[in-house]
Formats: C-alpha cells, sequence, structure tokens
C-alpha cells in the first residue's frame, strides 16, 4: 500500500498530511484531538485505504505540522475549519466521509452543518459531545497549557504516555512503542517531550474547546456514527442521551472500560466504522 506525507501551504503555514492510497478519490478524513497527531488513525487508515484515499493531518501546532507564528489568533477552531478546507481544496476533495476524535469531532459537526454540508456525506464523532462537562474541560486545559516534562529516556517517556493513554484501551508492547515514536519530540535540554506546542491553548475564549455545540449538531444532515468511551468524563451517558434526542436515527457505539477517548486501533473499535463507512 503506498503511504506519502505531504506538506501542504494553509494560511501561509506548513500543515503536514499522511496520505494512504493517494491514487484514490473516495476520500475519508480523519482528524485527531487536541493535544495529539495524524498518526493516531495509522492502523484504522491502513484498514480503510483498499478502497479508499484517506488524509490524517497534523492540526496546526501537532505533530509535523508548522507551529502558530501568534498563538492568540492562530490557535481557535476557525482556523482549525479554513485549514481542514484548504487541505480539502489541495486535494480537490469534493465529497468525502470524516471520522474525528475529540477535537477532530467538533471540527467535523462545525463543518458538516456549515461549510461543508452535503459535502460530508458520512460522520464518526468519537467520545466528544455538543458540551464539555466543566470538570474535564479544566482537566483538559490543565493538561495542555501547563509546563510540559521531559525525559531522559525513550522508555520513561513511554511510561508517561501509559499514565495519560492507558484510558484509551489496551495495546500490545509493539503498539506502545509505535505511539510512543510518533507522540515525542526533543525539547531544548534535548529530553523527550510533548509532539504539540505548548501554546496550543492559552486559556481564553478563542483557544480552549468549544463548550455549546448543540445548535450546530442538530443542522447536521449526514448519517452520524458516534463513539462513546463508558469511562469517559468528556463525553457522559446524560450528554450522549441528550444527543441521540437532537439525532434520533444516530447510531451509537458504547466501548466498555474505556475513558476518552477510544484509541481506534483495535478491531473492537475499528470493525463498527468500517461497517458504518462500508
Amino acid at each position: 500500500m503506498k503511504i506519502k506525507s505531504e506538506f501542504v501551504s494553509v494560511n501561509n503555514r506548513s500543515i503536514h498530511v499522511r496520505v494512504y492510497n493517494p491514487d484514490e478519490t473516495k476520500t475519508i478524513v480523519c482528524w485527531h484531538g487536541l493535544a495529539r497527531n495524524g498518526f493516531d488513525f495509522e492502523t484504522l487508515a491502513r484498514e480503510l485505504a483498499p478502497n479508499y484515499r484517506v488524509l490524517c493531518p497534523d492540526t496546526l501546532g501537532r505533530g509535523l505540522s508548522q507551529w502558530a507564528k501568534d498563538p492568540a489568533t492562530e490557535y481557535h477552531y476557525a482556523n482549525y475549519l479554513a485549514i481542514a478546507m484548504g487541505i480539502c481544496r489541495h486535494f480537490n476533495v469534493t465529497q468525502m466521509d470524516w471520522v474525528g476524535t475529540s477535537m477532530g469531532g467538533i471540527i467535523g459537526i462545525l463543518l458538516s452543518s456549515g461549510p461543508f454540508k452535503g459535502r460530508i456525506q458520512r460522520l464518526v464523532i468519537n467520545d466528544i459531545g455538543p458540551e464539555i462537562p466543566a470538570d474535564a474541560l479544566a482537566r483538559i486545559i490543565d493538561y495542555v497549557s501547563g509546563e510540559q516534562p521531559g525525559f531522559d529516556t525513550f522508555f520513561e517517556y513511554q511510561d508517561y504516555l501509559k499514565e495519560l493513554y492507558g484510558v484509551w484501551g489496551q495495546r500490545s508492547p509493539d503498539q506502545w512503542i509505535r505511539m510512543t515514536q510518533t507522540s515525542l519530540r526533543r525539547n531544548d535540554r534535548g529530553q523527550f517531550t510533548v509532539h504539540f506546542d505548548p501554546d496550543i491553548i492559552q486559556k481564553s475564549d478563542e483557544t480552549v474547546p468549544i463548550t455549546d455545540l448543540w445548535e450546530p449538531f442538530s443542522q447536521v444532515t449526514c448519517p452520524i456514527l458516534l463513539f462513546h468511551g463508558l469511562l469517559s468524563d468528556v463525553l457522559t451517558l446524560d450528554i450522549v442521551n441528550q444527543m441521540k434526542l437532537s439525532q434520533p436515527n444516530m447510531k451509537v457505539i458504547t466501548i466498555n472500560e474505556c475513558g476518552h477517548a477510544p484509541g481506534l486501533h483495535i478491531p473492537e473499535h475499528n470493525d463498527p466504522i468500517l461497517k458504518f463507512l462500508a
């Protein structure tokens, strides 16, 4: 299978996009969570790629994409939507399916109810809803905006990721190594640290996750598949039930013993997505 990395210029910033099966025209866009990167979809993208071109971008300030020069004006959802639309223009995408984890799900909701209404044909939302409980939002902001730790060795950093992302679901030793490899960079002290700009959230209204999406969510007309980690503090059962009232035809998959958010790296997670998108 052919996989390539492209660096797309959008709004004068270099955005990295990992492209699976680039010669196909039918397209699925997979957009990651707030402090993650496009490599999170590696397992799912490989399973989708025989039948689709799969685009897995790194959001501005994450992964291999350029960091913002003016964080206060660039790290916000209006700009992320503009970047997503710019990527789709670059790859000549007129219609697509969308798989979004957390922040990527928010972007999918905003696009499918707004500028991409009628263009996003099927929407997979991974463990995010039209609102975020205050305690969960505070936890996310504190983690992302706090001083990020540094680790002298690869396996010390891997242990740190296991503490953070063990709630995503079980991983084999090789899967943990791969996740760690695609989640790190060296800091100024030569230590391993997180693969994102510490300024992606500055505790301002523009950069924190949107906390009220009920109106745009109600305007989504394409089929929706919602993933719910049963132990998630971000997507609670009450919010799921409200979402069902707003979108009665929405299909819900609950992943037991999983928090925020299902990692989409094992068959239990990916098989329902493959069936929904088939």
